[in-house]
C-alpha cells in the first residue's frame, strides 16, 4: 500500500539514526477508494527506548506529494521540504529557518548508480545491508500488525 511504498524511506532514515526501536502502533484508511484493499494513506507512531517518539505520515491522496520531515531537540530544529533544509539554531551560523540552508554536503549520487558502482568497483559505500534492509522489512511488517491489530506492536532491536 501507500504506507510501504512512501512511508518506507522515512522509516529508513528514522532507523538510520536510531537503533533503539521499542514498539509501533499505526492507523490506516483508503479515504480515495481508488485502490480495493489497499491502503492509501496511513499514519505510524514509534516509540523508543531513549524516550524519542517519532511518527511517519505517508500517502497517496497528496498529488503534490511533499516529502517532509522534521527533527525537534532541546538546542535546534530541522523542517525538510522537499528539497529545501531549514535549521533553527543558535549553534550554527544562518541557521535562522528564514531560507533554506545552503551550507550541505553535495548530494550523493541516485541508489541506482550507487548501486551500480558497487557492484562494479566491489567496494559497499554508501549501501544498505542485507541485514539493515531485513529489519527495516520486520519494522514495517509490525507497522501493518499494529493497524491491523489497533494496538502497540514491540520490535525486537537490532543486533
Amino acid at each position: 500500500g501507500a504506507f510501504g511504498d512512501l512511508g518506507t524511506h522515512v522509516l529508513d532514515i528514522l532507523l538510520w539514526f536510531m537503533n533503539d526501536l521499542e514498539a509501533v502502533a499505526a492507523t490506516f484508511s483508503s479515504p480515495l477508494g481508488r485502490y480495493p484493499n489497499c491502503d492509501e494513506s496511513g499514519e505510524a507512531l514509534l516509540k523508543f527506548k531513549s524516550g524519542v517518539v517519532a511518527s511517519i505520515a505517508a500517502g497517496w491522496v497528496d498529488l503534490a506529494m511533499p516529502l517532509t520531515a522534521e527533527v525537534s531537540g532541546t538546542k535546534a530544529y530541522a523542517y525538510i521540504i522537499k528539497d529545501d533544509l531549514y535549521l533553527v539554531s543558535d549553534d550554527i551560523k544562518n541557521a535562522n529557518a528564514n531560507t533554506p540552508f545552503k551550507d550541505v554536503p553535495a548530494r550523493l549520487p541516485h541508489a541506482f548508480e550507487l548501486f551500480l558502482d558497487s557492484v562494479h568497483s566491489g567496494e559497499k559505500t554508501n549501501l544498505v545491508t542485507p541485514k539493515e534492509a531485513a529489519y527495516r522489512s520486520t519494522v514495517m511488517e509490525a507497522i501493518y500488525e499494529a493497524a491491523e491489530t489497533r494496538k502497540w506492536v514491540n520490535v525486537k532491536p537490532y543486533n
